[in-house]
């Protein structure tokens, strides 16, 4: 009889403590638990401590095996011998069908050196100041709920897939898929988004997508970057989660994994002369309050650096927000959402339409503009202001397909908003336009200092309503200089 799965644990691990049962006891059940009502049916699971001996049958019988990895499990032979054994017979995999579960903290250094790529299921607390790790035992405490609960969660439907990969790769063995699944980079992130970043690999994966990677990136910069490179190669989107934590920086380099993967996929996106580049998308945390300055700078560089931002979108939401913008991307992506619901832009046949893009607080001296691009002759297109994240969006990229001529307003808002907006004029052409845009311009207000190094080089006008001369003059001009190449 062939087993599903083998835990393979040291018995220090397991013993019970106060009447209680012993961890790997508690794990064993509540995984059973878990996997039953994931596939409708009991897991057939042997569980071996290093004080009984798993024979080569055994090992060869079972599809996957299950380390609970600890201090005492590495210093026991038993427990690294089954590991590598295991790894002998049935070899690499992809999904893997090794897995390793964190009971405590060990240094990646010393992990048996075929568990190290694997990803860690962490199912402990970690206290930052001291760096203890904290065993859960009281497995119904809001702490427990919030981390052990969330990854037993992932483990159970990881171990799941894997199975089911096993038996399609058994029932399918030389036979070629009919088609690939597109494949998405989900980066690493730091500790602080571990169980967000596990939220959306779950929406992925429900979606259909292969997402990358499926093990740990190594710990040395150069083996890093070359895994990196490669995952992003065959991937048709990157996604990028930014925290208040810059994290670890692999050995020989000197910026963080998460740090690296996005200056890849930046490279990536220069440098790819394919038609399809890859798409970027990048959430930040909005409640960074709490970041290191490390962290705010690198953040800052992001949002600052417009030559980086090609194919990318930047989302500094609710979590929630931007998982249901993902939603639309990915049906974007698989095809399978059309928009032919009417639209909701007024355009103008004989006049040129100009979408005048602006913020809720400067709507007021936004629309006094609009009033002077009226009299200028143009049909102006103004923002949705009102609605939830996904809404506004949505009508923000309708106006961008229809418009003729794009005008940022910039009033009270921050640099960093009108750097995203005029990110959008310049990508608006990929954005299944049937016509050239006419012309891209800033309404800078009284007050304001234009951002000469952020426009000169893009080829967008700038309009001073504090110049000496009036607005309405300056916008004839660019008008007449519009007219002339038309």
């Amino acid at each position: 009889m062939q087993n599903d799965l083998i835990i393979n644990y040291s018995e220090q691990d397991n013993l019970a403590k106060e009447g209680k049962r012993g961890w790997v006891a508690d794990f064993e059940r509540f995984l059973t638990i878990m996997l039953s009502q994931i596939t409708g049916h009991p897991p057939k699971i042997l569980k071996k401590s290093d004080k009984e001996v798993l024979t080569h049958g055994e090992l060869e019988n079972t599809r996957l095996l299950l380390s609970v990895v600890s201090p005492n499990f590495v210093k026991s032979a038993n427990c690294r011998e089954a590991v590598e054994e295991f790894h002998k017979l049935h070899g690499p995999h992809d999904p893997p069908l090794l897995f390793k579960v964190m009971l405590t903290d060990v240094p990646y250094s010393e992990q048996p050196a075929v568990l190290q790529a694997i990803l860690p299921y962490e199912l402990y607390d970690l206290d930052y100041e001291s760096g203890e790790s904290l065993i859960f035992d009281d497995y119904f405490s809001p702490e427990a709920e919030h981390i052990y609960w969330m990854k037993m969660v992932d483990l159970a439907y990881d171990l799941h897939d894997a199975l089911v990969a096993i038996s399609i790769n058994k029932a399918t063995d030389g036979i070629k898929p009919l088609y690939d699944r597109e494949t998405i980079y989900l980066a690493e992130t730091a500790k602080d988004l571990v169980v967000q970043r596990n939220i959306i690999r779950r929406e992925l994966q429900r979606h259909g997508f292969r997402v990358v990677p499926t093990q740990a990136l190594p710990h040395t910069r150069e083996a890093a970057e070359a895994m990196i490179k490669k995952l992003l190669d065959t991937s048709t989107m990157s996604i990028h989660l930014i925290g208040t934590i810059y994290g670890d920086i692999p050995e020989g380099g000197t910026r963080s994994l998460v740090d690296l993967q996005n200056r890849l996929a930046i490279e990536k996106i220069k440098n790819n002369p394919s038609h399809r580049k890859l798409q970027r998308l990048i959430w930040i945390n909005p409640n960074i309050d709490k970041a290191t300055d490390q962290q705010l700078a690198f953040i800052e560089n992001i949002q600052r650096d417009l030559s980086a931002l090609e194919a990318t979108e930047i989302f500094q939401v609710p979590l929630e927000d931007f998982k249901n913008t993902l939603r639309e991307e990915l049906y974007l992506q698989n095809g399978s959402v059309q928009h032919q619901q009417a639209s909701t832009v007024k355009l103008e046949d004989n006049k040129l339409n100009v979408y005048l893009i602006y913020d809720k607080v400067d709507e007021e001296q936004a629309r006094l503009a609009g009033k002077e691009l009226t009299k200028a002759g143009l049909n102006v297109i103004h923002p949705e202001l009102d609605g939830d994240v996904l809404t506004l969006r949505k009508a923000h990229i309708e106006r961008l397909q229809a418009m003729d001529i794009g005008i940022i307003f910039k009033g009270k808002v921050k640099d960093n908003w009108v750097r995203m907006k005029t990110l959008d004029l310049l990508k608006a052409p990929g954005l299944g336009r049937q016509k050239p845009i006419v012309g891209r311009a800033v309404i800078v207000a009284e007050g304001n200092a234009p951002a000469l190094d952020l426009y000169g080089e893009h080829d967008i006008e700038i309009l001073r309503l504090e110049d000496k001369e009036p607005l309405a003059q300056q916008i004839d001009a660019f008008i007449a200089n519009l007219t002339k190449v038309l």
